[in-house]
């Protein structure tokens, strides 16, 4: 054991080992000190390492160990286990400070981390190979297959690291496809959705395969269990595929705006899930609308090829009033409104004639329907009543008629009144 052997060697060799150690150290800090002044990468990511990380001070300081140990130990004449401890606390040190500058996850630096010092904590009492060779010793067995608590342990810490670093890379993917501008939000989506997909699913048989799981065996029974799923998990499934025949087919987007079930859900297309899409809508609820839906059921899309689209504002005017001016009213009105698109002008139709009054439409192009229509149209009726009002121009009050059963003998109370 490295301990018991520091314990037996001679103070005077310890004290040289410990002072090679010390001037290892200070030789790797002049060494980082240089190498910062000298060095500069075109990386962001190794300028972080060397510039604001103390990996340079670990590295040279371990380089330095490696070139002094076969030395101390010719002049002393015997191992530098003092040194080759300090050598291993330096891979130690290098290892946590490279997953501090590598990853934000506090998750992976103190796991990374704490697996690096028990290594090197093990390594020190001539306890790795034995604690090793223990965990190799207990099996699990699993049908025909022998599993070692060993195997587990690595294969659970690789397929978590391995799904870390897919989700890493998708996520890099992602930030480098919105870059693009050739390529639509929906082919981006579809890019990084696959790729996730395809590293998650080779980062799972990665782990199987180093418990030691045959995959062929898998396809024995794989025709049975997808019956089973298939059934089970049809809906599912369905709205899975929905979504990547979405994608493909470029039918809606982020951003674009939707209406379905004959206008009841309106809104703004907030983001393409692999089970549901999400629309948000003006009042600020967010419907999570299944793939499916999607697919099967007769939707609009305010902005697939254009995203301008032409809103209709009706006004019943009375008989007496000057058609022709509020016609030229309305249109000034509409001009002037915030939205509102110049060309195609505003213009207005005459629709129908009814009992008492004349029935027209106000019609509007509008060039950013994902903003509402609602608000336009209030600041146009708004404006169109001072404007009639101004003009004298009537909207007609629908007429009525009373008629009495016993007339005779209201109008006898009503005399009765006045004398």
């Amino acid at each position: 054991m490295i301990i018991e052997q520091i314990a037996l060697q001679d103070p005077r060799d310890l004290v040289i080992q410990m002072g090679a150690i010390a001037i290892s150290f200070l030789v790797g800090g002049i060494s980082a000190f240089i190498s910062r002044k000298l060095l500069h990468f075109n990386s962001q990511k190794l300028d972080s390492i060397f510039f604001q990380s103390e990996f340079p001070l670990f590295l040279f300081t371990f380089l330095t160990q490696c070139l002094t140990l076969p030395i101390i130990s010719i002049f002393l004449g015997s191992a530098s286990y003092f040194v080759e401890i300090a050598l291993f606390m330096q891979t130690a040190l290098m290892t946590t400070s490279l997953l501090k500058a590598f990853f934000k996850n506090l998750y992976i630096r103190f796991f990374g981390g704490l697996v690096a010092w028990l290594i090197t904590i093990f390594q020190a009492f001539d306890l790795l190979e034995p604690s090793i060779t223990y965990l190799q010793s207990v099996n699990f067995q699993l049908g025909s297959i022998k599993i070692s608590l060993f195997g587990m342990i690595k294969a659970l810490i690789s397929t978590g690291f391995l799904i870390y670093v897919a989700n890493s890379f998708s996520n890099y993917l992602s930030v480098r496809l919105k870059q693009k501008k050739h390529l639509q939000l929906s082919m981006q989506l579809l890019i990084s959705k696959i790729i996730k997909t395809l590293l998650i699913i080779c980062s799972i048989f990665i782990g199987l395969s180093l418990l030691g799981i045959d995959l062929s065996v898998f396809s024995i029974f794989a025709g049975a269990v997808g019956v089973g799923v298939a059934f089970s998990l049809q809906n599912i499934f369905s709205n899975y595929f929905s979504g990547f025949i979405i994608l493909m087919d470029r039918s809606i987007k982020p951003g674009d705006v939707i209406s379905l079930d004959e206008g009841k859900t309106y809104g703004i297309v907030n983001k393409l899930h692999a089970r549901y899409v999400s629309v948000r809508t003006r009042e600020g609820k967010e419907h999570l609308i299944p793939n499916q839906l999607i697919i099967s059921s007769k939707l609009e899309n305010w902005s697939y090829s254009d995203p301008h689209i032409r809103m209709e504002i009706l006004f019943r005017l009375s008989y007496d009033s000057d058609l022709l001016l509020a016609q030229q009213l309305l249109v000034s009105i509409a001009q002037k409104t915030n939205r509102v698109k110049k060309d195609p002008s505003p213009y207005v139709r005459f629709s129908s004639l009814i009992d008492n009054a004349v029935d027209l439409k106000l019609r509007v192009w509008v060039e950013d329907p994902e903003n509402g229509t609602s608000g336009i149209q209030s600041d146009i009726i708004i404006e169109a009543w001072k404007a009639f009002r101004k003009h004298g121009i009537r909207v007609p009050y629908p007429p009525r008629e009373i008629h009495s059963k016993r007339p005779n003998s209201l109008l006898e109370d009503a005399l009765d009144l006045q004398s």
